[in-house]
C-alpha cells in the first residue's frame, strides 16, 4: 500500500515538474504566442471568406473556428507528444530519465499537460478573434456540455500520443513521415472546416473511428446547434470507450519500449 502511493506521489510529482518545464519554455518568447495565433488564423480567414462567397449559412463560421481550434491539438498531439521522447533522445535527456526513479508515464503525462495548458491558449484566443472579427456565433448556455465533450477529447488525443512516443522513438526518424502521413488525412477526415454530413458515407463511417472527428463533432452540436450532453450518449461513450483503449495501448508500448532499451540499450541508437 505504501510503495503504491509512493509511486502514485512520484508520478504526479514528475508530471508536474514536466508540465513546468513545458509551459515555461512554451511561453518565454512572446512573439511565440503571437505567431502561433495569427499564422492559423490566416489560413482559417480564407475558408470564413470562401463561406461567405458562397452565401453559406452563419453556423459555418462558428464550424470553421471551433475546428481551428481544435486543429491546434491535433498538431500539438503529433509533434509536441509523438515525437517527444525521440527528441529527449536525440538531446540526450532520454538515458537520464530511464535510469531515474521518475516514472516514464509522468514524464508524458506531464508533457500532456503542459502541452494542453500551452494549447488551449492559443485555442482560446483564436476563437476570441473569431467572435470579435467573423462574429462568430455560440450557445454560451451549451459550454458545460461543450466543455464535457472537449475534456474527454483532451482525453483520447492525449493518450494516443503517449502511444505515439514510443511508436516514434522505436522507429526513430520514420515517426515523422507517419506524423506528416497522419496529418492531412485526420484534418480532412475530422472535418475541421466542414460538417461531416457533407462527406459520403463510406468517409463518415471511417471518420467515426477517428477521436478528433468525435470530439469536434460534439463540441459544435453543443455550442452551435445547442444539443446538451445527454443528446451526445454516443459521443460521450465513444470517447471514454477510446480513452481506456488507447491508454491500455500506451502502457504496453511504454513497457514494451522500457523493455528494449534495459535489456539492448539502444537509447541512443537507432532501432532497428
Amino acid at each position: 500500500m505504501l510503495a503504491l502511493r509512493s509511486r502514485k506521489s512520484t508520478l504526479l510529482r514528475t508530471a508536474i515538474a514536466r508540465a513546468y518545464v513545458r509551459i515555461k519554455g512554451g511561453n518565454r518568447e512572446p512573439s511565440w504566442i503571437l505567431w502561433e495565433v495569427i499564422l492559423p488564423l490566416l489560413m482559417i480567414s480564407s475558408v470564413v471568406y470562401a463561406y461567405h462567397s458562397l452565401g453559406a449559412p452563419p453556423k459555418y463560421i462558428g464550424f470553421v473556428i471551433l475546428g481551428g481550434a481544435m486543429m491546434s491539438f491535433w498538431f500539438n498531439v503529433l509533434w509536441g507528444m509523438g515525437t517527444t521522447l525521440y527528441w529527449e533522445k536525440e538531446t540526450g535527456n532520454l538515458e537520464a530519465f530511464m535510469v531515474s526513479p521518475a516514472p516514464i508515464e509522468g514524464l508524458l503525462l506531464g508533457m500532456a499537460l503542459g502541452g494542453a495548458l500551452n494549447t488551449l491558449t492559443r485555442a482560446l484566443s483564436m476563437i476570441v478573434m473569431g467572435i470579435l472579427f467573423f462574429d462568430a456565433k455560440f450557445d454560451v448556455n451549451a459550454i458545460p456540455s461543450a466543455l464535457v465533450i472537449f475534456l474527454l477529447t483532451l482525453s483520447v488525443l492525449y493518450t494516443l500520443g503517449m502511444g505515439l512516443a514510443s511508436l516514434y522513438l522505436m522507429y526513430s526518424r520514420s515517426g515523422w513521415r507517419a506524423s506528416e502521413l497522419l496529418q492531412e488525412p485526420i484534418m480532412f477526415l475530422s472535418g475541421l472546416y466542414y460538417p461531416l454530413n457533407v462527406l459520403p458515407m463510406m468517409l463518415q463511417v471511417i471518420a467515426s473511428l477517428l477521436p478528433l472527428a468525435i470530439g469536434l463533432d460534439g463540441i459544435r452540436k453543443t455550442l452551435i446547434i445547442g444539443k446538451k450532453i445527454w443528446d451526445l450518449g454516443p459521443h460521450v461513450l465513444s470517447l471514454i470507450t477510446m480513452t481506456v483503449i488507447f491508454t491500455l495501448i500506451a502502457k504496453r508500448l511504454l513497457k514494451y519500449m522500457e523493455h528494449k532499451a534495459k535489456k539492448e540499450g539502444r537509447l541512443i541508437l537507432r532501432w532497428m
